[in-house]
């Protein structure tokens, strides 16, 4: 029955986890791509005849948000490309796709790669620079088809790209079965040419072709005369459409009514009618310690007590972030090593400093910052979460992905990741300071420059951490003097972010950005239309110091207990790791008979101590009474003995 209820929740687990996935997704299936993910891109890309272009995203991602409305255009513009190349999409936010993506070499988001036919397992793809029009991903695509075709590596079943040499004549005799004949004629690497070829080639009745035009050409139909398109019938009738115009869409539509060409001839399923959800992306407005909150000590806990703020700022959204921060964006790297691994290095010292994290979540990130000191000189991605799994227990912990509350978007595709993140750069530098900001070793660039490393090399929007970079190359290291300046420096960055990104395609509507904080939540903060910065700095030190963030939303970790309670607890644990020294042996042999899952340490919990103690005593009390119960029973027996057989009382003494 048990099992049953768990397999019940489990299902109802991945189905909800499902339909998150789905919501979060900034594409579906009313889009001209194809969706891929870790299930289907292997069989998908691999071996086929046909190349591939590929978006990686992430859909919490601002520019990929942004990027969307223009790779679902590029989409339906080369839809009837299919005979040569296919247009897909893969969700690296997605856990179980960042295997893929890992492999892949996806370091920034948007990452757009092209595929050859017959791609295999280890063909990471060729990276297409940042390309921001359809027009120019066009051109990047055909010239891709270009040279695969010239250097002997594309696919007989692609459109021919390459230059003809013949007449328009000899083309039609080329292909049997056809009827009609088109040649395009224009400049040397046209891609007007191109792209009209690749329109036209899926269609079964025609042959069609490109051909440089050479000094015969510019003389029949001079300069201004090309682009030029020739058609032939099969009957040999050979005629110049003069009114095909000049650009691509206007050839494509003379020539289709003059062939009396449709799409429905491609024998693709048309539907005019779209499901009710819609991808995001189309086009609206829409976004884009050591102190251990004094647990473990003998002071009482500063964590938060009081009513929420409208601006109020919640361990959820931390943990959230720094979580998929460690599980999905260092997991995601191929090899870390070098500077990467410096940065990293860095980035958790002052995670462990200086957040003011729970201390199950302290003490895992103690841990996982010694392991990247004590690993070498390199780790690899894919054992990262290896690693993270190794290094939980009761007292160790990396939350899993909870709900955001302050971060909390309108629509799964909003905020979070990113406004957790923010979140937490704000948190690090307010706390650096409230703890060493008075002290001499202090360091006031330090916080600054770890977060700025994790940034540069970890921060999966490519755009986002380019501006970064450059507004921390900008002045931070000028203007970064004293303690204060860690956190005024900040607050200026994220502010201007936020200018930059307002009515940008990635903001959430009903979250707007705006300069914080806003007159409602400090009115004091402002002097008219500017800030009061000595009041902004007040105000920080308020909302992001470790008594005042909110627990509401937070998995429920098992707190152990402090002072007296914890030396008990210390006394309990060390009879346990007693015990599993004098039972390894046994242990490891049955470990290595038994399924994964079962090699783990034994995980008893509070109650478990609990439960043997009160069963220790209980038993004690048993065997006592059981005695007691003979002795006196023994003692019964022999007074009955005597007074049987009548021994003087003097003599049984004896």
């Amino acid at each position: 029955m048990r099992s049953g209820s768990a397999g019940a929740v489990l299902l109802c687990l991945c189905f909800i986890s499902s339909i998150t996935s789905i919501d979060a997704s900034l594409y579906n299936s009313t889009d001209d791509v194809v969706i891929l993910d870790h299930t289907n891109f292997t069989a998908t890309v691999h071996g086929t005849e046909n190349a591939w272009v590929v978006e990686f995203y992430s859909s919490w991602c601002g520019h990929c948000i942004q990027f969307a409305p223009t790779w679902k255009l590029f989409g339906r513009d080369v839809r009837d490309w299919e005979h040569t190349i296919k247009v897909g999409v893969l969700d690296c936010s997605v856990d179980e796709n960042v295997p893929i993506c890992r492999e892949h070499e996806i370091m920034g988001y948007p990452t757009v790669k092209l595929f050859a036919a017959r791609t295999t397992k280890g063909d990471i793809g060729s990276a297409v620079p940042h390309l921001t029009t359809v027009e120019q991903l066009g051109e990047a695509v055909t010239d891709f088809l270009v040279e695969k075709q010239k250097a002997n590596s594309g696919s007989k079943s692609w459109a021919d790209l390459q230059p003809y040499k013949g007449t328009v004549q000899t083309l039609l005799e080329s292909v049997s079965g056809a009827e009609w004949a088109v040649l395009v004629i224009d400049k040397t690497k046209s891609h007007t040419a191109w792209a009209l070829l690749m329109d036209l080639a899926g269609y079964p009745s025609i042959v069609v072709r490109y051909k440089d035009a050479d000094q015969d050409d510019v003389k029949q139909f001079g300069t201004a005369g090309l682009p030029a398109v020739m058609i032939v019938s099969k009957d040999g009738k050979e005629e110049v459409l003069n009114d095909a115009g000049k650009s691509r869409d206007e050839m494509r539509t003379a020539i289709m009514k003059k062939l009396m060409l449709n799409r429905e001839m491609l024998g693709k399923k048309t539907s005019s009618v779209k499901e009710d959800r819609e991808g995001a992306g189309d086009g609206q407005p829409e976004e884009i310690n050591k102190d251990k909150l004094n647990y473990g000590d003998d002071l009482p806990d500063t964590a938060f007590t009081s009513m929420e703020r409208n601006d109020q700022v919640f361990m959820v959204d931390i943990e959230n972030a720094v979580s998929y921060a460690i599980s999905h964006e260092v997991a995601q790297h191929k090899v870390i090593k070098g500077e990467k691994l410096l940065a990293l290095q860095e980035f958790l010292d002052i995670l462990v400093r200086y957040l003011p994290a729970r201390p199950q979540v302290h003490s895992f990130l103690s841990k996982f910052h010694h392991y990247t000191l004590n690993h070498g000189n390199s780790i690899e991605g894919s054992k990262v979460n290896e690693v993270i799994s190794s290094l939980q227990n009761k007292d160790s912990v990396l939350p899993s992905q909870q709900p955001w509350v302050g971060c909390a978007g309108s629509e799964p595709k909003y905020r979070g990741y990113p406004c957790g993140l923010w979140t937490t750069f704000h948190v690090l530098t307010v706390n650096s300071v409230l703890q060493d900001g008075a002290k001499k070793f202090y360091r006031p660039l330090r916080t600054v420059k770890a977060i700025h490393g994790y940034v540069k090399h970890f921060f999966g929007c490519s755009y986002c951490s380019e501006h970064f970079q450059a507004m921390y190359a900008e002045d931070a290291e000028s203007s970064i003097k004293v303690a204060d300046d860690t956190i005024l420096w900040l607050w200026r960055g994220h502010n201007k972010v936020n200018k930059r990104l307002k009515g940008d395609a990635s903001e959430d509507p009903q979250h707007p950005k705006q300069q914080f904080p806003s007159p409602g939540a400090c009115p004091s903060c402002w002097q008219g239309e500017n800030f009061s910065e000595r009041e902004v700095l007040t105000y920080l030190k308020t909302i992001y110091a470790k008594g005042a963030l909110s627990f509401r939303g937070t998995q429920i970790i098992p707190i152990p207990p402090r002072n007296r309670q914890e030396k008990v607890q210390q006394q309990l644990d060390g009879y346990r790791q007693h015990s599993q020294v004098l039972i390894s042996h046994q242990d490891n042999k049955l470990s290595r008979d038994q399924s994964p899952q079962n090699n783990g340490s034994w995980s008893f919990t509070n109650t478990d101590i609990s439960l043997c103690v009160l069963l220790y005593g209980a038993s004690t009390i048993i065997i006592m009474a059981v005695y007691c119960s003979v002795v006196i029973r023994r003692k019964m027996r022999r007074r009955k003995f005597l007074e049987t057989y009548k021994l003087p009382m003097h003599f049984a003494a004896q």
